[in-house]
């Protein structure tokens, strides 16, 4: 079965099997950068100490970590994979912020929360991985409150291109094979590399956040458009729009 397809069942295997060289992987496919766009992308948020938090695509708890170090009070992460669910939990109980990080097996289209629960939200590298963007986006519309904040933090396909040309040779034939040896799964890293590129652009993206019901306050390009930090904002009821 083409992976592509983004099967949740592919997806959770898939992200199980490289759950244990998941975030050694990231620093050395993105230099380290990935440490500094989440960072960028807690602070865009401006998360206060009572704000309720969700993390969806929890991973292995990274973004959420980083939250409860600088602001939040407590942090709500979703993860499809029981294997990176399982990192996050010994990560937090290792700086002991296990008690204010409350982890959920969940599909991120189907949460498990009631209606207009969350001031703030983000997910760092998952939208791409959803099996269908809108789907995802309603949701998010449901779960937050009015005027909640959203960071949507994404890599992208660089749009200058004399940086594309040679990141294209990177992504294209080097991370894979990067990614295959250090962490013994290429067709992994071969999605990674193919899901980027079949990816919306960040202007098709943001037109499609606005159609469900989400104000794109800013689009900050990372790294010359290697990734992008979408922040929105809720701002109408789905049903109401046309």
């Amino acid at each position: 079965m083409n992976i592509l397809v983004k099967d949740p069942d592919i997806i959770r295997s898939m992200f199980d099997r490289i759950a244990s060289t998941y975030d050694i992987l990231n620093s050395v496919l993105s230099l380290s950068m990935d440490r500094l766009w989440r960072k960028q992308a807690i602070r865009s948020l401006d998360i206060k100490w009572d704000d309720a938090v969700l993390d969806v695509g929890t991973g292995t708890g990274n973004m959420a970590i980083s939250a409860l170090k600088t602001s939040a009070s407590m942090v709500h992460g979703i993860d499809i994979s029981r294997g990176m669910i399982d990192i996050a939990r010994s990560k937090a109980r290792a700086m002991g912020l296990d008690s204010r990080y409350i982890l959920c097996l969940a599909d991120a289209l189907s949460m498990p929360f009631g209606d207009a629960l969350f001031d703030k939200a983000m997910v760092a590298f998952g939208i791409r991985n959803m099996r269908d963007i809108v789907p995802f986006l309603e949701e998010m519309h449901r779960v937050l409150k009015p005027g909640a904040l959203f960071s949507v933090l994404e890599l992208s396909t660089p749009g200058n291109w004399l940086f594309r040309i040679p990141y294209s040779i990177y992504f294209r034939y080097m991370l894979p094979w990067i990614g295959g040896v250090i962490s013994g799964k290429m067709g992994a890293y071969t999605y990674l590399r193919d899901s980027v590129m079949r990816f919306p652009s960040p202007g098709k993206l943001a037109g499609i956040m606005e159609t469900c019901g989400f104000r794109v306050v800013r689009i900050i390009p990372l790294f010359f458009g290697v990734c992008h930090n979408y922040m929105l904002e809720k701002t109408l009821d789905h049903s109401s729009i046309p």
